[in-house]
């Protein structure tokens, strides 16, 4: 067994994010188009150290060192399906996608982890990661996938769709989210009558294709203004700099603007000095 294994995990963005209804079993389910973009947290997994976690990067606050880590929790459950152990085993982050931003950080770690011990543990069928990537969350099994692919279910149930040209990506990142976010926002639909389904059938039909903002939707978006103090102020402020919208990644509150390569460098230079980090990047590249 080698001592160290690397991987790459990357963000995603919500093209468009339905949420249809309350479940049974206390989730809701969605409808959206999942787009893995560059951005990424860089996860090595060592043996024969101190067993845990660390984290290391710019997003590091925030993100726990504890066993309620998502990659942490993946490792563990994984290790009992698979007989094994994660004493001595050590896992550890350098985040560059910020925490709770709604772009998927935590899902994608947990993810990447599994891959990796997939590939150092022998004996680990991909029915196994599958499994233990649906039990930790709801992103988990997209990153397994990544690239362009639908999620229904709870977003577990993910289908792959032809990939996305190219594009530039700027994320307006907010200094701070809340407390419970994903549960405060879902609380907050409950309150409104849930969407059809459409515009994620709609977008899946016409892809691969460009898209701009103005041709993508969040369900989110509909609470998220309300709810996240001054990220209302923000988007307007980031609107009137770049002239044209932006969309909420996820549950929020990180914003976004997608378009043609090339064209992110200005919008990004357009935002500065607003009460946001402004990162540029770019989907991933089409499969």
């Amino acid at each position: 067994m080698a001592d160290d294994y690397h991987a790459l995990a990357p963000a995603k963005l919500n093209l468009v994010l339905e949420v249809l209804g309350p479940r049974p079993d206390g989730y809701h389910e969605i409808d959206t188009v999942f787009q893995e973009i560059a951005l990424a947290d860089r996860v090595t997994v060592s043996f024969g150290g101190a067993d845990g976690v660390t984290v290391s990067g710019p997003y590091a606050a925030g993100t726990p060192c504890d066993a309620t880590n998502l990659a942490w929790r993946a490792a563990e459950q994984l290790a009992a399906r698979a007989g094994r152990t994660t004493a001595g085993l050590s896992i550890h982050l350098h985040k560059e996608i910020p925490p709770a931003g709604g772009l998927g950080g935590g899902a994608s770690d947990a993810a990447a982890v599994l891959k990796l011990l997939a590939a150092a543990w022998p004996g680990v069928t991909p029915e196994m990661v599958r499994s233990v990537a649906e039990e930790i969350g709801s992103d988990e099994v997209f990153f397994l996938v990544g690239g362009t692919a639908r999620g229904r279910g709870r977003g577990e149930v993910v289908t792959p769709l032809p990939s996305l040209p190219l594009h530039d990506v700027v994320l307006f990142i907010p200094a701070a989210t809340i407390e419970r976010k994903t549960a405060q926002m879902f609380a907050a639909l409950d309150a409104l009558p849930f969407e059809p389904g459409h515009a994620t059938e709609k977008l899946a039909s016409v892809l691969p294709g460009s898209v701009t903002p103005a041709d993508l939707s969040n369900t989110f978006e509909r609470v998220a203004w309300e709810i996240f103090p001054g990220l209302d102020r923000l988007r307007h402020a980031v609107e009137g700099r770049i002239a044209g919208p932006v969309r909420l990644a996820g549950a929020g509150p990180t914003l976004f603007w997608i378009g043609p390569p090339g064209k992110g460098r200005p919008v990004a230079a357009a935002a500065a000095g607003l009460d946001c980090t402004v990162v540029l990047t770019s989907t991933a590249a089409p499969r």
